[in-house]
């Protein structure tokens, strides 16, 4: 088993779910977890293997609501049965979508006052402290954006949506198993491969100085490349186990801050009424953001080659766009489900996110309607006119 201690305690290596999840629970004493995930990752053999991980004399509480965006209410729902119960510990297992309401879930366990108050527009990341209850995240194949992020978004009661960022809400533990991934659909692997490439090229063009977290982005789309499209063909544990190293090194590159591509994937989720997981979204805008960016003089994109294994003289945002016709995922916002009419609002919104001033060009409003109106499907002239 190997132990890396970066950002948090990471435990990576074939089958080490047992072993991990039981000795880090008997190390510090928990005995009594809440464990937050999608009904349909409760069944079968690979839950049956997470739950018999649990030391002896383990009472464990479910809560298996997990709605498309996490909710202020289903966190505070989440808090007084943990409270109730006497919880110690909370796990979020399977995908983003548990991962992100148990983050939010930690702030309403240690905090009675509003979400909102704890938003980073308002200086939560200095208000959130180490007093959240830990966290221990076992992503599956469509965990990875948010298993050792120090960031989620929550849909608030009074309406609207906040974003908590703290070091602390960064997991407490990480369980990276490639095994839970065998047996994953073409389709959620195809969607994983498009959130590490929306991840590893955007956080790897931001703004931000971060030599490491540079080398994590490459070395992320370096593994992708190497293993897709056989990986979808090709369900064996070597190809899993490159593909879950992807997605970990490009979730930590994001310790350069997040970028445009989440700005924009998050404004969609956000107005339409499509569900929608935001790493799919992200593998259609970043051809378009890749394109945005050279047009407007970014040179970084260039470097990329190698790791993408682009022949010699395309560009960048052709091979790209290249990759993602080759993933057996929708190809555009209109097959997703997203109405032309979310546009301008889906450009307003992500115009007013502090993640789009980390991209390394100055992205406007009229900007951001031109890609998402490139990958709707339809004419761009008939969004024309939005400021």
């Amino acid at each position: 088993m190997t132990l890396i201690n970066f950002l948090t305690r990471v435990h990576f290596a074939d089958d080490v779910l047992e072993e991990a999840l039981h000795s880090e629970m008997e190390r510090h004493g928990k005995r009594r977890p809440l464990v937050v995930a999608e009904e349909a990752h409760l069944v079968g053999p690979i839950a049956e293997r997470f739950f018999s991980s649990f030391p002896i004399r383990t009472q464990a509480q479910i809560y298996p609501t997990v709605a498309r965006r996490a909710s202020e209410a289903a966190a505070r729902d989440i808090a007084a049965r943990y409270r109730g119960h006497d919880c110690d510990l909370l796990i979020a297992f399977g995908s983003n979508r548990a991962m992100d309401l148990a983050k939010v879930a930690r702030v309403a366990i240690a905090y009675d006052e509003p979400i909102a108050a704890l938003s980073r527009e308002e200086g939560g990341a200095q208000r959130i402290s180490a007093a959240l209850p830990d966290l221990y995240s076992v992503p599956g194949v469509l965990g990875f954006a948010s298993a050792i992020t120090d960031y989620t978004r929550v849909k608030l009661d009074a309406g609207g949506q906040a974003m908590l960022s703290s070091p602390h809400l960064i997991p407490t533990v990480t369980i990276c198993d490639p095994s839970l991934t065998l047996g994953a659909s073409p389709e959620e692997t195809a969607i994983a491969a498009a959130g590490v490439l929306a991840r590893g090229i955007d956080g790897y063009v931001a703004l931000a100085y971060n030599p490491p977290a540079d080398a994590l982005a490459l070395d992320a789309l370096s593994r992708l490349v190497a293993n897709v499209p056989q990986i979808l063909t090709d369900d064996n544990l070597r190809r899993r186990r490159e593909m879950m190293a992807a997605g970990l090194n490009s979730s930590m590159a994001l310790q350069k801050g997040l970028c445009a591509v989440h700005a924009i994937s998050n404004a969609v989720a956000a107005v339409t009424h499509a569900s929608i997981d935001p790493s799919a979204l992200g593998g259609l805008f970043i051809p378009e953001l890749a394109r945005a960016y050279a047009t407007r003089g970014e040179t970084k994109l260039s470097s990329l080659s190698r790791s993408l294994r682009l022949p010699k003289g395309q560009p960048v945002w052709v091979g790209l766009r290249k990759m993602m016709e080759d993933l057996p995922l929708p190809g555009s916002l209109h097959e997703l489900g997203v109405e032309r009419a979310d546009l301008p609002s889906a450009a307003a919104l992500a115009a007013r996110d502090r993640a789009i001033g980390n991209a390394p060009v100055t992205l406007s409003e009229r900007d951001i309607l031109e890609i998402l109106a490139a990958v709707h499907g339809g004419p761009h002239k008939a969004l024309a006119g939005t400021a």
